[in-house]
């Protein structure tokens, strides 16, 4: 992250805003958000988010918020024309990274 700063390819609090189809209806809908980091790293994106819950472990984590970074991937693809190769979440109660 620090080696994408350092060259102007890190991005911070990144607002979105995408049109997404309902299934059922067919009809859209609006996905908005603010993306906390994304970078480059050997020519692809590197998603990371930052979350502050109280945990003891990964995993609910993961399950809590997959939703969230598949729609924050999908908005990095669709808007920079750029593949995701990693989704990570930085939690502070666990102090590491852990992937997606």
């Amino acid at each position: 992250m620090k080696a994408a700063e350092d060259r102007g390819l890190l991005e911070r609090e990144k607002m979105f805003m995408l049109g997404e189809p309902d299934e059922a209806t067919g009809e859209y809908y609006l996905v908005q958000g603010v993306i906390d980091a994304f970078f480059e790293e050997n020519g692809e994106i590197v998603l990371l988010d930052y979350k502050t819950d109280w945990v003891s472990e990964e995993e609910p984590l993961i399950k809590r918020y997959k939703i969230q970074l598949d729609l924050y991937r999908q908005a990095i693809e669709r808007l920079y024309h750029r593949k995701v190769s990693e989704v990570l979440i930085y939690s502070f109660c666990l102090d590491r990274t852990i992937t997606i």
